[in-house]
């Protein structure tokens, strides 16, 4: 990583530099623009004062000393006046040269007597203000303006020369930018200055306003990130920073509430499964010890029966009797399996055998609550592949399905009826999914007894042990399957089987 790289990583990851970054740099702009502005209007007034005197200084030579030793005949004195002249309030030269272009005075000896080019010539003539001529390492206000004929002047020139000549006067403007570089450099010290004790300033304030406070924050929600939850941040301050701790303490407040209500809960289901364990251990053993005398009753009745004649009333009772003692068996042998689960015995099967022989096993007790039973298909499903190959125990399987259609029945009132659909899913769009959906017309449940639908012994029906659903899902489960419900008051329940599909469904085209 590059040292730019470094430094723009640092910025990005730092509020505190990237708020003092943005504040300088707006103080920046602020503060520099000030002494920039008074720089630049200091000097317009300097160039201004110096085209002012430059003029004065052009009349004065013009106007009084040269046409005054003219008038008086004293030629000679010009040349003396011009040299004389140059060096006193940073004149830097005078030059006086005719309508031609020769010079005929200046302060440059060496010069007197050499021509003009027309082009500087034109330009001197056309000339009105000052103009600023750089001449090597110099900077110079020069200002060429021509010195009319007069009325005193014919006894010496021609009436008819308008323009007697050109005088050119320099000034140097050293000096002045002498002093204004000076002033630049003396604004820019001062400005860096003012610049460097803001940002300390800045900084400091950040760090003691913002970063600690922030730091600390931090340091208390790594604490809780790490458990523990009886810490607290700082929240006496009634700024953002307060307000951000107080709200964080009323989170891990409520956290904290939480959790204790999470292990609670934890601890009275760890109780209830100790128990549920124990019962079980114990509903096992008994319903061992019960099934073999209730096979016996049952013998021993259907015995007894045989003797009794067909309109003999004692043979409704013995038919009772029977109806109990396989209500008990039922019961005891949902008790068993839920207790002792048998291990499945895996081989492809294909799942539409299972749910036909399923269906036909349950239109019996469809007929008798005069429920109607509806066996429904995707779209599709004989192209796409929805008769799957499951991997499962055809006997669990049908034990399943057997129970969740009677369940669906005695949910679902006369007249109702129980849909039960097939079809071949992808689980996350990879592996391929036999599912089964049945669905009655019933009452329905609440939320609350969806939640618990497969809790052991919880039943929404007067009869029964509560293990039915229970015992679906963990065949299901066993089979590395999914068992869901959804269900909502008035709206019917619908339970949704998912098993791993040995046929994956054809590829869409």
């Amino acid at each position: 990583m590059g040292f730019a790289t470094r430094i723009a990583a640092a910025i990005g990851s730092s509020l505190k530099l990237k708020l003092s970054l943005f504040i300088v740099t707006i103080l920046a702009l602020t503060v520099g623009i000030a002494p920039w502005s008074a720089i630049r209007t200091q000097e317009q007034q300097l160039q201004r004062a110096a085209q002012a005197r430059l003029r004065a200084l052009h009349e004065m030579l013009g106007k009084t000393i040269i046409t005054t030793c003219m008038l008086v005949g004293e030629r000679e004195s010009v040349q003396r006046v011009v040299e004389v002249t140059t060096g006193h309030q940073d004149i830097r030269s005078v030059r006086l040269f005719d309508a031609h272009g020769v010079i005929k005075y200046s302060s440059d000896v060496a010069e007197l007597g050499t021509q003009l080019s027309a082009a500087e010539l034109t330009r001197h003539y056309g000339q009105v203000d000052p103009i600023v001529v750089r001449e090597g390492g110099n900077v110079n206000l020069t200002l060429a303006q021509p010195l009319f004929n007069r009325p005193e002047c014919v006894s010496c020139h021609d009436a008819t020369h308008k323009i007697l000549g050109v005088l050119q006067v320099s000034l140097s403007l050293d000096g002045m930018r002498a002093q204004l570089a000076v002033l630049k450099r003396s604004a820019l010290v001062a400005t860096l200055i003012t610049l460097g004790v803001i940002a300390i300033g800045i900084w400091l304030s950040l760090t003691v306003l913002v970063d600690h406070p922030l730091q600390q924050l931090v340091e208390v929600m790594e604490r809780a990130e790490r458990g523990d939850l009886s810490v607290r941040a700082n929240a006496r301050k009634s700024d953002e920073i307060g307000w951000l701790a107080r709200h964080f303490n009323d989170m891990i407040s409520k956290l904290d509430i939480a959790q204790d209500q999470l292990e609670r809960y934890h601890q009275e289901q760890l109780a209830r499964a100790d128990r549920l364990a124990t019962i079980g251990e114990m509903a096992a053993a008994v319903a061992h010890e019960i099934r073999n005398p209730l096979t016996g009753i049952s013998g021993v009745l259907s015995v007894l029966s045989r003797d009794f004649p067909s309109d003999d009333p004692r043979r409704e009772v013995v038919r009772q009797t029977h109806h109990l003692i396989d209500r008990l068996n039922k019961s005891v042998e949902d008790i068993l399996h839920y207790s002792r689960p048998s291990q499945p015995q895996l081989h492809p099967v294909k799942l539409d055998d299972i749910v036909g022989l399923a269906l036909s096993l349950v239109q019996s007790e469809a007929k008798k609550a005069r429920v109607h039973l509806i066996k429904q298909t995707a779209p599709g499903a004989e192209e796409n592949g929805s008769a799957a190959t499951v991997n499962a125990d055809p006997y669990q399987i049908q034990q399943v399905l057997i129970n969740l259609i009677l369940n669906a029945i005695q949910a679902t009132a006369a007249g109702g009826q129980v849909a039960l659909r097939t079809e071949v899913a992808r689980d996350n769009g990879a592996a391929g999914l036999a599912c089964i959906e049945i669905e009655d017309t019933g009452k329905g449940m609440t939320a609350e007894e969806a939640a618990k639908a497969f809790l052991p012994f919880f039943s929404t029906k007067a009869q029964g042990t509560g293990l039915g659903l229970p015992i679906a899902k963990q065949i299901i489960e066993q089979h590395r399957g999914r068992i869901s419900l959804r269900s909502a008051p008035g709206s019917g329940t619908c339970v949704r089987v998912e098993l791993p599909a040995l046929t994956p469904p054809s590829q869409e085209t």
